[in-house]
């Protein structure tokens, strides 16, 4: 007398479920890269092999014709300090700006945004680009 086991086993592995989380998390990661910050318009960072962990909630640009931008913004050196002041007034005491001025760029516009950030109380963090 042979014993034959009434129910047999489905072997079979259904794909839906994980298909559904790959491309759940596909659109995930698609949606926020596009919500990370760009470097800036069109600006040749120096290059550096210290890399900072500080994360910024602002970035000035300054670029090759010294045209200063603000979250992709156009402004002029004088109107600077008062932008400034009105989008750092909610975040804080000492808010961080990353700096990305472009390399061939004289320094004298990068010293009237350090002049700034330290009447204000700003940390600046200056962007670089790592080294090759």
């Amino acid at each position: 007398m042979a014993i034959v086991s009434r129910n047999k086993r489905n072997i079979n592995f259904a794909m839906s479920g994980m298909t559904d989380i790959v491309f759940l998390l596909l659109i995930f990661f698609m949606l926020t890269t596009t919500l990370i910050v760009p470097a800036s318009k069109h600006v040749d960072l120096p290059e550096s092999n210290n890399q900072t962990q500080a994360s910024p909630v602002l970035v000035l640009s300054i670029a090759n014709d010294k045209t200063v931008y603000v979250e992709d913004q156009a402004y002029t050196m004088s109107e600077l300090e008062p932008v400034l002041r009105r989008m750092l007034e909610p975040h804080g005491d000492t808010p961080t700006i990353r700096l990305n001025a472009d390399r061939s760029l004289v320094m004298e516009e990068v010293f009237a945004v350090l002049n700034i950030a330290k009447r204000n109380r700003y940390r600046v963090i200056l962007g670089t680009k790592p080294e090759s």
